[in-house]
């Protein structure tokens, strides 16, 4: 008897430890006072023409590289609807670092605030980059 409570034991351990190793990844706190957990979505030129999914409160953030130190830099040619996803005005240029071999690269900021899809596109004289955004409720 006690051999088979130890095995349940056991079984039980090992469900608990799959179940936190297979559940969704462990996330930082945004500093909203709410206590909602948000996350960051980087994007690269690569994610170009995506969809994307995330939740309400997560950030979206295009990384575009520029040519370089005078590059005017990207602009947003059709911005998102405001009613889903807000910002994309609050922009970054990032210079090159000597010697480091380091590209520069501006970042947009977006933040999913509704539920509902939208797309927008960002461009650089002829190049596009275009991003579809899936807002769900909130984690």
């Amino acid at each position: 008897m006690a051999m088979t409570r130890g095995k349940g034991l056991v079984a039980a351990a090992a469900c608990a430890v799959s179940l936190i190793a297979c559940g969704e990844p462990a996330v930082t706190p945004s500093a909203a006072t709410d206590g909602m957990q948000s996350l960051t979505f980087r994007l690269s030129i690569a994610d170009d023409n995506r969809v994307l999914r995330v939740r309400i409160g997560d950030e979206v953030v295009p990384r575009l590289p520029l040519a370089g130190h005078g590059d005017p830099g990207w602009v947003v040619r059709v911005p998102p609807n405001p009613a889903v996803l807000a910002g994309g005005d609050d922009l970054r240029f990032f210079p090159s670092e000597p010697d480091r071999g380091r590209a520069p690269y501006q970042e947009f900021s977006f933040i999913a605030v509704g539920e509902g899809r939208t797309t927008f596109t960002l461009t650089h004289g002829y190049q596009e980059f275009r991003l579809t955004v899936q807002v769900a409720g909130p984690r």
